[in-house]
C-alpha cells in the first residue's frame, strides 16, 4: 500500500504552493488559488482567527519586473538607448534631441496630410450636398410644372431620363455576358451582390488634432519647453561615447552626494543651471533655501523650475509611475 501511494505521489507531483501528496486540490487551495495574493498561505494565515484568503492567497495582483525590463534614467524615451544629447519636457519625460526633433517634424508633416485629407472630405461632402439640393429643386420644379399640365406620375416618371441605380432592378454582366437580370423592385435585396446594389460604407475622417503632442504624456510638446539636461559623469576623465558604453549604474552621479544616479536613486532637473542631481539632495538641501547653486550668482528657484526625471520603479508596478503595468486579478479556471 504504502509503494503504491508513493508511486502515484511520484506520478502525479507535489502541488507547488503547498507541498502534500495529495492528488487533489482540498477546499484551502482551492480558496487560496481563488484569491491572487502572494503568500506561503500561512504566514498570517486563513486558519487563524484574523486570517482571511484575500490577504493570504497565492498569486500576484500586480507584475513583477526585472531590469532588463526598465528603462534606463538617462535613456530616450522614444528609442530607449542612453541619450547622446538629452533633452527634458516640463513633465520629465527625457528624449534625446535629434530623435525628439525628427519626430515633431515628422509629426508636422502627417498633421498637414490629415488636414488636407479632411478639407478635401468636407469639400466633398459640401459638393454632394449642393448637389443633392440642386436635384431636389429641380424635381419641384418638374412636378410643378406636371400639375400645370396635368400630367400624372407615371407620365413624369416617363419624361425623366432613366437611371439604372434607381430603377429598381438589377443587371450583372461578365465578359459581355448577362448572368441575371432582375427588374423587380426588391432587387436590392435580392441581388445585393451585382456592383451596382453593393452598399458602400463611407469612412469619414475625424478632424486632425494640429498640436504635436508628447508621445508618453500625450502633453503639448514645444521646442521651447525642451530643456538640455547636464548630467555629471562619474569619470570625467571618459568620453561620451565610452561613458554611454558603461553599466546603468556607472555612467552619471548627483555633483552633491556624489552617488550614482538610477531607477533606485531617481534625479530631478534644475531649469536655470541644467543640472541634474538627486531628489533626495533636492529635498535636503536645495529646497532649504531654494536657490539654484550651480549658477553664477545663484539663482531663485520656484517649484516649477524643479522638474523630477521620470522613472520606471524598482522591478514593481507599485513603484512606478507607468500604471499600465497593473494587472487585473482574473479567476483562476475551475476555481
Amino acid at each position: 500500500g504504502s509503494s503504491a501511494h508513493a508511486l502515484a505521489a511520484a506520478v502525479m507531483g507535489k502541488h507547488s504552493k503547498n507541498n502534500n501528496e495529495r492528488a487533489f486540490f482540498s477546499h484551502a487551495e482551492r480558496q487560496a488559488a481563488k484569491y491572487g495574493r502572494h503568500s506561503s498561505g500561512l504566514l498570517g494565515g486563513h486558519n487563524t482567527a484574523g486570517g482571511n484568503f484575500v490577504d493570504t492567497g497565492w498569486g500576484s495582483h500586480k507584475r513583477t519586473l526585472d531590469s532588463d525590463a526598465m528603462k534606463d534614467l538617462d535613456a530616450c524615451s522614444l528609442t530607449l538607448v542612453p541619450c547622446v544629447d538629452p533633452v527634458i519636457t516640463p513633465k520629465g519625460v527625457v528624449y534625446d534631441k535629434q530623435v525628439i526633433y525628427q519626430y515633431i517634424l515628422d509629426r508636422k508633416a502627417e498633421i498637414e496630410r490629415e488636414l488636407r485629407a479632411w478639407t478635401a472630405q468636407q469639400e466633398a461632402e459640401a459638393a454632394g450636398a449642393a448637389s443633392e439640393a440642386a436635384r431636389a429643386a429641380d424635381q419641384r420644379v418638374e412636378e410643378f410644372v406636371a400639375r400645370q399640365e396635368g400630367l400624372s406620375k407615371s407620365d413624369l416618371a416617363s419624361r425623366r431620363p432613366s437611371d439604372p441605380s434607381s430603377s429598381g432592378g438589377a443587371v450583372g454582366a461578365l465578359m459581355g455576358r448577362t448572368l441575371v437580370e432582375d427588374t423587380g423592385k426588391h432587387a436590392a435585396d435580392t441581388s445585393f451582390w451585382v456592383p451596382q446594389l453593393t452598399p458602400q460604407s463611407k469612412s469619414l475622417l475625424d478632424k486632425p488634432d494640429g498640436v504635436v503632442r508628447c508621445p508618453i504624456t500625450n502633453e503639448p510638446l514645444k521646442l521651447k519647453q525642451l530643456y538640455p539636461l547636464s548630467f555629471t559623469r562619474a569619470d570625467e576623465s571618459l568620453t561620451c561615447a565610452e561613458t554611454l558604453a558603461k553599466p546603468r549604474n556607472e555612467r552619471y552621479i548627483c555633483p552633491l552626494s556624489k552617488k550614482a544616479l538610477s531607477n533606485t536613486n531617481p534625479a530631478a532637473f534644475l531649469r536655470p543651471s541644467g543640472t541634474v542631481v538627486s531628489v533626495s539632495c533636492v529635498d535636503s538641501i536645495i529646497k532649504k533655501d531654494m536657490v539654484d547653486p550651480f549658477t553664477d550668482p545663484p539663482t531663485r528657484l520656484k517649484e516649477k523650475d524643479i522638474i523630477p526625471l521620470r522613472v520606471e520603479g524598482t522591478g514593481f508596478a507599485a513603484k512606478t509611475d507607468e500604471k499600465a503595468l497593473k494587472v487585473t486579478k482574473t479567476d483562476v479556471m475551475g476555481f
